[in-house]
């Protein structure tokens, strides 16, 4: 019983992650942002870090001033 719900736990981790990872992906294609871990060229697979670079900052800066 024990060891079935540490294998549960895990799987719904991995799981997490995984999902994390495909979100990940899907921010660091935009222009603006870059994937600081991942795999795949520039976190094109999977990416758990991301930052905004600094065209990103500009354009909320630009859609800052545009929107107020």
């Amino acid at each position: 019983m024990k060891s079935s719900k540490i294998i549960i736990v895990i799987g719904v981790i991995l799981l997490a992650l995984l999902v994390w990872g495909l979100i990940g992906s899907s921010e660091a294609a935009k222009l603006g942002t870059n994937c600081d871990i991942g795999i795949g060229k520039d976190g094109s697979a999977f990416c758990w870090k991301w930052h905004q670079n600094i065209l990103g900052e500009i354009g909320d800066e630009i859609n800052q001033a545009v929107n107020g």
